[in-house]
């Protein structure tokens, strides 16, 4: 099992670019499959960002990976004492730590972001943020597991 830190370890993985097309696929599948007046809501703002830089997902995986694994270290410090052997296992056992702890690195990033249209976006959906990662969590650990190994 790696001994560095989780974003020792995210930041410096063999193909970047690859964990980061993954994990922007993981986003946009997510965004795609959500239904009801919440998923239209949802498919609306991306849609949105989309059209202005096509390529938003990748932008905000790129963006947001520094502060996500440095928020999600603690949790990975901890499945690394334990007995474990998926980290996505085990982010999908404490998806509500998880989540607040993701959600507060993208609140504080997003509060230095001088892009209007993508904090306007954020401000409708972030009452719900944690309930969607909680959502997300299992593939979003699927491919972190895939890298960290």
């Amino acid at each position: 099992m790696p001994s560095s830190s989780l974003p020792d370890i995210l930041l410096s993985v063999k193909h970047p670019e690859r964990l980061v097309d993954e994990l922007a696929r993981t986003l946009e599948a997510h965004i795609a499959s959500r239904g009801g007046l919440k998923g239209l809501a949802m498919k609306a703002g991306f849609g949105a960002l989309r059209s202005a830089k096509p390529d938003i997902a990748d932008r905000a995986v790129r963006g947001l990976m520094p502060d996500i694994a440095k928020a999600l270290d603690p949790l990975y410090a901890e499945f690394r004492q334990g007995q474990g052997t998926d980290f996505g296992s085990y982010l999908t056992q404490h998806a509500g730590r998880a989540a607040e702890l993701m959600v507060a690195a993208v609140d504080t990033r997003l509060a230095g972001n001088p892009n209007a249209p993508v904090k306007a976006v954020y401000k409708q959906f972030r009452g719900s943020v944690g309930d969607e990662l909680q959502k997300l969590l299992p593939p979003v650990g699927r491919v972190l597991s895939t890298h960290i190994a």
